[in-house]
């Protein structure tokens, strides 16, 4: 099946269907998951659907993860920068700023900037200016890969975001020791909202 899902869409005249290009994403997934590859626990707020996301690909520092139908997130250490299949994607993001005060647990003010496809598939870059506040420590529940809940010490930290007609919050959980992003909450766009992120532990 996969060798047959392989071959989708080559030598012909056009681009692959939707079906096609489906199975080429289920494919692909499943062998991603036989590899044992990093993996997110993903929730869209908006409208209550879930997923699991395989992570396929690191390049200059980001990580790039694909659910079963074909959905890609693009994280910096654990920082949302990019979207592909939802719809008015985020094509690229700068939260270099963000990220140092969230990385180090530090409250202050940064900026960001993201860039979407607008409905005539235009690339616009809008930028944010956001507070950063510790929240302080909580513990939460860490799904394992063999599918049981790990309770795991965090710190929480807010991240407020304004430009001159958008606003959203965005939450970040850090191990208590790594540092690590093990859960978010982050804005994704109009469109979608905010997607819920969790790192699936050993």
């Amino acid at each position: 099946m996969l060798a047959a899902c392989g071959g989708l869409g080559l030598g012909s005249e056009g681009p692959p269907t939707p079906n096609q290009t489906r199975a080429q994403a289920t494919a692909r997934y499943a062998q991603l998951l036989r590899s044992g590859t990093p993996a997110l626990q993903i929730a869209v707020e908006n409208d209550g659907t879930a997923t699991i996301a395989l992570r396929e690909v690191i390049r200059d520092g980001v990580e790039s993860f694909v659910s079963s139908d074909g959905v890609v997130l693009k994280t910096r250490r654990g920082f949302l920068v990019g979207t592909a299949g939802l719809g008015a994607d985020m094509t690229g993001s700068d939260v270099s700023q963000s990220l140092a005060l969230v990385a180090r647990r530090s409250s202050g003010t940064a900026e960001r900037f993201h860039t979407f496809l607008n409905g005539e598939n235009e690339a616009v870059t809008r930028s944010y200016v956001c507070i950063v506040a510790v929240r302080g420590g909580r513990s939460i529940q860490v799904g394992t890969r063999a599918g049981a809940l790990k309770p795991v010490a965090t710190t929480l930290v807010e991240e407020d975001c304004r430009s001159l007609d958008q606003s959203f919050t965005n939450l970040y959980w850090l191990g208590a020791g790594s540092g690590e992003v093990l859960q978010s909450r982050q804005w994704a766009g109009d469109l979608t909202g905010p997607l819920v992120m969790r790192r699936v532990i050993e």
